[in-house]
């Protein structure tokens, strides 16, 4: 918190700081459209200074949290700088509606994923087994073999077909893909414990070794249920990225468009 606390300050200074300037600027009867439009696209360059950073871990360029950070932080000034250009008021034109469009789509996805960053960790490591996110399906399959073993083995040994028809009608879809995407995703657990319920009601048809059996059948469920949590959360964070960088390249190439227009059709440099 106390780190949040610093860079938020830091932050808020030199947004302070840019808004003094762009006023001098005012002051002097210029047009501060042009100095705090140059601000916007210097803030989005640098921006786009922590992609090419990942494109390029072998180079001692250090560490990429501090980026990150730094990305994160900077993001916050460049929005309010975008404040300042706009006046927060709408566009006119279709162009200009395009151009805020993308930034609005850009800012947004970049805040929602500094929360991803920040709060996705933490969530995974009360719950997953810190798995890669690649080898998830592999983990799963393993699962799933596991538990179809059991419910074939309750069968010879016992003769019940209790834990198979559970098995059947209930365990073969939850371990076939991944499921309950949208509860993970509100940190709920109530599917879960509904199939949990629903094994620990069979135990008092089965003896002894059902009763094990049926406990490590459970065991494999909440297994899988983390996995699970780990998948939704992990895929949700990649699949930002996927919003994230093609609107930013889309804000470039309209930025440069924006500039060349705004040069060609003023009478020289205020």
């Amino acid at each position: 918190m106390r780190r949040i606390f610093r860079n938020s300050a830091i932050t808020v200074v030199v947004v302070l700081f840019l808004y003094w300037l762009i006023w001098l600027y005012e002051t002097a009867l210029r047009d501060p459209r042009y100095f705090d439009g140059w601000l916007l696209c210097l803030g989005m360059f640098l921006q786009l200074l922590f992609h090419i950073r990942k494109k390029l871990p072998m180079l001692p360029l250090g560490k990429a949290a501090n980026w990150m950070t730094v990305h994160n932080y900077m993001g916050y000034g460049v929005i309010a700088i975008f404040g300042f250009h706009t006046s927060l008021s709408f566009p006119d034109g279709a162009f200009e509606w395009a151009l805020w469009l993308a930034f609005i789509l850009v800012a947004f996805s970049g805040v929602l994923g500094a929360y991803l960053a920040w709060s996705v960790p933490a969530k995974l490591e009360r719950r997953s087994e810190g798995i890669i996110f690649e080898r998830i399906p592999a983990f799963r399959s393993e699962l799933a073999r596991e538990v179809e073993s059991l419910a074939i083995s309750s069968v010879n040994h016992s003769g019940s077909l209790t834990i198979s028809d559970l098995y059947v009608n209930r365990l073969h879809e939850f371990f076939k893909g991944p499921q309950n995407v949208l509860s993970h995703l509100r940190n709920s657990r109530r599917p879960v414990k509904r199939i949990c319920d629903e094994i620990d009601g069979l135990k008092k048809y089965l003896d002894k070794s059902g009763e094990e059996t049926l406990q490590a059948i459970r065991n494999l469920v909440v297994r899988k249920d983390d996995l699970d949590f780990q998948y939704a959360h992990d895929g949700f964070l990649q699949a930002w990225l996927f919003v994230h960088i093609p609107a930013t390249y889309a804000l470039i190439v309209l930025t440069i468009i924006h500039v060349a227009i705004v040069y060609a059709f003023s009478s020289g440099v205020p």
